[in-house]
């Protein structure tokens, strides 16, 4: 298992689209192949992988070494997309209705671990800390066991996503002594969690990978400048900054379009807010130190006969990841 996972990494890897229909009520889950050899505009083959039931207070998880976690707190599932194969996860006892789950992978032990915090105390400004830290580890008696020490903390937002990189966890947090966002980090092989001060300015950031490293894009809708944060050490709370304004994406053709993420090719990646269930939508990719865009049609969902997908006119883009691989893990 692990040798194919290391052969599908060296090769291109794929975006991972989670597409919502209103009035169906389900999550649609679509891969489209990256190159960095392509030119300047192409029109790669979409693949659909899977469908699930919408639910509320869904933190939106990325692909982790080719599994995705998602589903309804009272009811988490792991999916893996490329055998369409899903197992639910325990049940866990608790008053709250809102927790918010991590998957998490740690290359050298092979292990898969859910990290799922319930929210509980109220402290200010709207924010509540978290109440507990639970874990579990895919495979290995599937039980919650407790975290005993963590950081008091709570997820910034359930629309924040967080990046798994090297055996690391990264999401963006709010703590109980300011109103500024710091980024916590989580060991998956030794289950311990580490604060690394976040940088100015403090809006509301997405988390991603850039180059192999965790960082924070931020958008100004007003002056289109983005700003984007990468980590270099987390000892340090060190971060480095790269800014540049995108005129065309102010433009009116791209004007809608919203940055998602970064690949590892360097590129930030934008996709329309909503798309028509019979027409192709447009995908960007815009590179700041080169100061490159290349624009990626996305076609032929229509012809996959998708379940529900006919339900809806059109749907809406809730998010995408960079990253996603074929995994044969049997679930």
């Amino acid at each position: 298992m692990k040798s194919y996972l290391r052969k599908s990494s060296s090769r291109p890897q794929s975006l991972i689209f989670t597409i919502e229909g209103r009035k169906s009520g389900k999550h649609f889950f679509f891969s489209l192949l990256q190159s960095q050899d392509q030119g300047e505009s192409s029109s790669p083959v979409v693949t659909y992988l899977m469908n699930c039931r919408a639910r509320e207070y869904t933190t939106l998880a990325p692909s982790v070494h080719g599994l995705v976690c998602h589903g309804p707190p009272s009811g988490l599932v792991v999916s893996n997309p490329s055998t369409r194969r899903s197992i639910t996860l325990p049940k866990i006892d608790t008053r709250s209705i809102t927790m918010y789950h991590h998957l998490g992978y740690d290359p050298i032990s092979g292990d898969y671990k859910v990290l799922c915090m319930v929210k509980g105390k109220h402290v200010s400004w709207g924010r509540y800390l978290a109440h507990e830290l639970r874990v579990l580890t895919l495979g290995k008696g599937n039980s919650w066991r407790m975290v005993e020490d963590f950081p008091p903390h709570c997820l910034f937002t359930h629309e924040t996503p967080d990046i798994c990189i090297n055996g690391v966890l990264y999401y963006v947090a709010l703590l109980d002594t300011a109103v500024s966002h710091a980024v916590m980090s989580f060991d998956v092989r030794t289950e311990k969690f580490h604060l690394i001060e976040g940088p100015d300015p403090y809006v509301r950031p997405m988390m991603t990978r850039y180059e192999g490293k965790a960082a924070l894009l931020f958008a100004g809708i007003a002056d289109c400048r983005v700003n984007l944060w990468v980590l270099e050490d987390a000892a340090k709370h060190e971060w480095s900054k790269i800014s540049y304004v995108s005129s065309t994406v102010a433009c009116d053709t791209h004007f809608f379009h919203h940055m998602f993420c970064a690949n590892d090719a360097g590129e930030i990646v934008m996709a329309p807010a909503s798309v028509c269930s019979l027409k192709p939508f447009e995908v960007l990719y815009y590179h700041p130190k080169k100061k490159t865009m290349r624009n990626v049609l996305v076609e032929g969902i229509s012809e996959l006969k998708v379940p529900f997908w006919d339900k809806d006119p059109c749907h809406n883009i809730i998010s995408v990841f960079a990253g996603q691989l074929d995994n044969l893990m049997f679930l």
